[in-house]
This record gives structure tokens, sequence and C-alpha cells, in this order.
């Protein structure tokens, strides 16, 4: 009996635990693409919803990590955490370019020519969700830059190579050469203005106190949205029509034997939204090769079919001081 009622307490305990909770860290693994090509090539997109790295900083974060790479500043690594040899990241881009594009580069030339190409990333991150506030926050714990090359690209066909180079795990990044952890000689933090957009699937055990908040904020008013293009709502109404899908359907009418067109209306829930695609700006510092993400705003999504998302219309500017 005392067995029963002990373990009843330690259940009530972690209940109300589990109800103080604000917060919670999720510790995610995506890729992200930086390189947007139909918006560069054929400058056909509107660049506030298809937002990327321009040209300069896209290339500009690639120099700083591969000039850390060459230099043996840092210290690289497979996905199995085994370390790998400059010398054989090297011979595999020749191998990558020589097999695909019958290119023949020379080991000498190999980093400089890649630059251009470096337009993709694995990341490795922690993310913390503030249930009350709705901020979140990232810490990029590891990354792995892709060579992405494109074979074809047209307003039909859009074929590309990518290739992994290597791991950077920070917790294991090391500065090799001691006269760079004098203060004297530390570079300044290379800051990237663009916007980043990424998409994030909230999963168990985040999904659902964060999407049960998401909806009391905004239909209570405790917090302020605005259009997920970032406009202002203009009334109330707008942002409670935001949760009632209106789908107009063909019935057949019995009596009349015709088709005829109805609306139906169809709530969306909390557990709709399946994921938030994030906006972000990062950073990197040229010493450690610390990547610094800060989320600038997130946009809810809903499921549309199994490959698309719909945004809920809604974007929530992010209140982390990250």
């Amino acid at each position: 009996m005392k067995k029963i009622i002990y373990l009843l307490l330690v259940l009530c305990s972690f209940g109300l635990k589990s109800q103080n909770e604000t917060y919670s860290i999720e510790y995610e693994k995506h890729k992200v693409g930086v390189f947007n090509p139909e918006k560069e090539i054929n400058h056909s997109l509107n660049p506030k919803k298809f937002e990327h790295i321009t040209g300069y900083f896209r290339e500009e974060l690639a120099k700083t990590i591969l000039n850390a790479v060459k230099t043996n500043q840092i210290k690289i690594y497979d996905e199995r955490k085994r370390e790998l040899n400059i010398d054989s990241v090297a011979n595999r881009i020749i191998a990558f370019e020589k097999k695909n594009f019958n290119n023949i580069l020379k080991k000498e030339d190999v980093w400089d020519f890649i630059v251009p190409y470096v337009s993709a990333y694995d990341f490795e991150e922690g993310v913390r969700y503030d249930y009350k506030t709705l901020s979140i926050e990232k810490k990029v714990l590891a990354y792995c830059p892709y060579v992405v090359r494109y074979k074809n690209f047209n307003g039909e066909k859009n074929d590309s190579v990518q290739m992994p180079l290597f791991w950077i795990f920070l917790n294991k990044n090391e500065v090799l050469d001691n006269n760079k952890k004098e203060t004297n000689n530390l570079k300044p933090i290379f800051d990237i203005p663009d916007t980043v957009l990424s998409l994030l699937p909230l999963k168990y055990p985040v999904k659902m106190p964060f999407t049960f908040s998401l909806f009391d904020n905004i239909q209570n008013k405790k917090i302020d949205v605005y259009r997920s293009n970032g406009e202002e709502f203009k009334t109330v109404k707008e942002v409670e029509d935001l949760f009632v899908l209106k789908k107009n359907v063909s019935i057949y009418d019995e009596e009349t034997g015709q088709d005829v067109l109805k609306t139906v209306y169809t709530d969306i829930v909390p557990e709709d939204i399946e994921a938030i695609r994030i906006a972000e700006t990062w950073s990197i510092n040229p010493n450690t090769l610390e990547i610094i993400k800060r989320v600038q705003y997130f946009l809810p999504l809903y499921p549309y079919d199994e490959d698309i998302f719909m945004q809920l219309g809604v974007r929530i500017i992010n209140k982390s001081k990250s």
C-alpha cells in the first residue's frame, strides 16, 4: 500500500512539474539549402517569399570554412566522428568532378574551385521551444557543407549532383594553432544579414504543448501577430478567419438531379499544425567556425497533401535574445 501511495505522489509531482515547465529542447538534424537557382538564374521568384543567402555572403561563408580547413586550423570528421585527412577530401572532390563533368582538377586548385558551389549544409542543432512566449532559440552542434552542382536547370527540369564534404563537430573543434587563441589575433564574427528559410517538423514531445500554446496565444490576443508576408492585420476577424478553412465542393442534389456548389467550413485545430517554417539570420566565428543562428520569425504550417504544406497565414515574431 505504501509503495502505491509513493508511486502516486511521484506521478503527481511529475505532472505538476510538466505543467509548470515552459520550454523544452529538441535535437534536430536537417538539411538547409542556401542557394535558390531559379531566383538567381531566371530572376522569376519573389525574393520576399523565397529567401536565401545571396552570392557574396554565401561565398564568404564557404571561404571562411574552407580556409580554416585547408590551413589545418581545425579538425574535420566523417559522419561517424572519425577524423579525416584533408588530402582524402580533396581527392574525393577531384573524382566527383571527373565522374560527373569530366572536369580535370589539380589538387592545388580544388578549394578555390568549389567555393561558389558550397550551397547546402547538414545541421545537427539543439532547438529550444518556449511554450509561454513562443520564442525559439537554436544552438548549432555540428554541420556538414555540401558541394551542389547543377547538370541541367530549366523550367521543367532541375538536376543536381551533391557531395557532402566533411563534418565539423563544434564540441571537438579545437583551434590547432595556439597563436590563434591570443586576443590580438582573433578575427571578428562575420554576420550574414540575408534571411534563410528552412522547414522544421514538430514532433513528440514538442508538438502538442507548442501548438496548443500557439493557438492560445493568437486567439486570446496574448501576442502580436502579423500576416505571413509581414503586414499587419486590419481587423480581429481577419485573425479569427485564419483558423477556418473555406472550400467549395460539388454535391449531387437528388431532387434536381444536378450538382450544386456548396461552401464547406472546417476548423483548423492545434493537432493540424505539423511543422513550422523558420526564418533566421546566420553568423560565423572564423576562430572556432561556430555558426550562430538567430531566429527572426516563424510561420505555422499544416499539410495540404503528402508533399506540400500550407501556411496558417500568420507570422510569429521571435522574442528570443539568442
